[in-house]
């Protein structure tokens, strides 16, 4: 796959793997037609992993109602956190963001996942700077992967 993306910081090209099966060769399923730089260059582009997608796929996940029950429950979560950072809840708040992590960790964004994870094992006076920033890397990620939900759908019709 071959993806520009339009971001503040150098990225690494990314090649699309061809793994041969049965003396065949295959491509991703769901990376290979994924044109992503449209509706990423109003925002920053949060990294995962485009090949956990295509696993999926090749598992016979249907991909699209997987990123819609996904993006409802980031968004659940995402509302939640902010109520229970306002509220000084942190014993729950601190949960939410472990779930969070487990849930960036399904689409293969491994820098959010630790950023997350780290997030939720520290101390309940986590800055609101901090807070605002995990929120914004995890909304991003969840307009990242609904724009490629929308575009797997249009090559999938």
């Amino acid at each position: 796959m071959c993806a520009i993306f339009n971001a503040p910081f150098t990225g690494k090209q990314r090649e699309s793997s061809v793994e041969m099966v049965n003396g065949n060769a295959q491509t991703p399923l769901f990376g290979s037609d994924v044109q992503l730089s449209d509706s990423l260059s109003n925002g920053p582009f949060e990294p995962f992993e485009v090949r956990y997608l295509d696993a999926l796929c090749e598992e016979g996940v249907n991909l699209d109602v997987f990123l819609n029950n996904w993006r409802q429950a980031m968004n659940d979560d995402l509302a939640r956190l902010d109520a229970l950072f306002r509220e000084d809840d942190f014993d729950r708040f601190h949960r939410v963001l472990h779930r969070l992590s487990g849930a960036v960790a399904l689409v293969g964004a491994h820098s959010l996942m630790d950023a997350l994870r780290r997030a939720s094992l520290s101390p309940p006076e986590l800055g609101a700077e901090v807070i605002d920033a995990l929120m914004a890397r995890a909304r991003s990620l969840v307009t990242q992967l609904e724009a490629a939900s929308r575009a797997f759908r249009s090559r999938s019709q």
